[in-house]
């Protein structure tokens, strides 16, 4: 299968900041590649070195086959995680004012817009000014943006946030659907859930590198631990919930079951609904998508033994200094595109171009 993204040790520092150390990775074809990493690990970063708006310092970055990334930009569909608008526009305008702009006209241009405008759900909404809009609906709006060139490849960015739960749930529905039109995705996220909804697979950002990779679908099974949520248990019940196996243990509104089985699972819900008890929910205590998550991000902020005093938090290498403010990538993007930057970065970066 192609490759649609091939990144070979790929280095990016702001300044004396290293926020990429070494990073290689590759997605292939129709594939949906899901990048989970804490806020400000890099996921931004490396999105703006794929889309050209960033140098790197040092390596190779491939898209759909090329290394120009001027040339594969066109195809190249992109979600921000903060979308921006001129608030006089409508949906429609603000969508035909893109398509004009690539170079789209006349029948061809409207049939796309009101396409898009349709599979976000917003067409009721096309001719309405932006500045009525809400949250939920702005960031439809840009998944009908990054959708209207019909792109090879969709580069996805903190999709929900900063909308509430409500708008969340309507974009990660929004994007489950786009899933099936059959284009190559890349998410950058911090929610496990949206990976497990929307991605292949996972890979971990890190102390600048890859930490792990797995594919979602081995990362299904039956979760270690899991806590059943009940309306209430008399102390005779809970003894005989316990009794069913060493990795049981009850208080009054729970049951959680460690090193959890689908046998000792069924058995524990069986004997609550016999003692008639409420079951009102059960969840994972630790799902095995979190389980990998959170021993590659330990795994990579844990210093060698003999290694001197760390200077900032155990949040690892991209914490801020003592009394410090962390800059944003947005300030970091700002002053490279400004040149502010020039001094302390290579002025031939050892990136490949075609």
């Amino acid at each position: 299968m192609t490759d649609v993204i091939e990144i070979v040790d790929l280095h990016k520092s702001y300044g004396d900041l290293p926020v990429l150390q070494g990073l290689s990775l590759r997605v292939a074809a129709g594939e949906a590649f899901g990048l989970l990493g804490p806020n400000g690990s890099g996921k931004s970063t490396l999105i703006h070195l794929m889309l050209g708006f960033l140098r790197p310092g040092k390596g190779r970055i491939r898209l759909l086959g090329s290394a120009n990334l001027d040339r594969t930009r066109p195809r190249l569909g992109y979600i921000p995680e903060r979308q921006r608008y001129h608030t006089r526009y409508s949906a429609r305008e603000y969508l035909r004012f893109l398509g004009e702009f690539s170079g789209i006209t006349g029948s061809t241009l409207r049939a796309r817009v009101d396409s898009e405008l349709e599979t976000v759900g917003l067409a009721e909404a096309a001719d309405r000014g932006l500045g009525t809009f809400s949250k939920g609906m702005l960031q439809r709006l840009g998944v009908a943006q990054a959708l209207l060139m019909d792109p090879d490849l969709l580069l996805i960015d903190e999709p929900t946030s900063g909308l509430d739960p409500a708008g969340q749930r309507e974009v990660l529905e929004l994007l489950n659907q786009v899933r099936g039109r059959g284009h190559t995705v890349f998410l950058c996220t911090h929610y496990l859930h949206e990976v497990e909804l929307l991605c292949d697979r996972v890979g971990v950002l890190a102390g600048g590198q890859i930490a792990t990779e797995a594919t979602v679908a081995d990362l299904r099974g039956a979760a270690g631990s899991v806590r059943i949520l009940v309306a209430g248990m008399t102390l005779e019940t809970r003894a005989r919930i316990e009794a069913l196996g060493t990795g049981v243990r009850c208080d009054a509104q729970s049951a959680r079951i460690s090193s959890n089985t689908p046998a000792l699972q069924a058995a524990v819900l069986r004997a609550l609904l016999d003692e008639g008890v409420m079951i009102l929910a059960m969840e994972p205590v630790e799902s095995p998508l979190e389980r990998l998550y959170l021993q590659a991000v330990r795994g990579a902020t844990r210093p060698p033994a003999d290694a001197p005093p760390a200077q900032g938090t155990a949040a690892g290498p991209w914490a801020a200094l003592p009394g410090e403010r962390r800059r944003g990538e947005g300030d970091t993007l700002l002053d490279e595109l400004l040149g502010r930057t020039k001094d302390n970065e290579p002025q031939e970066p050892t990136v490949d171009q075609e």
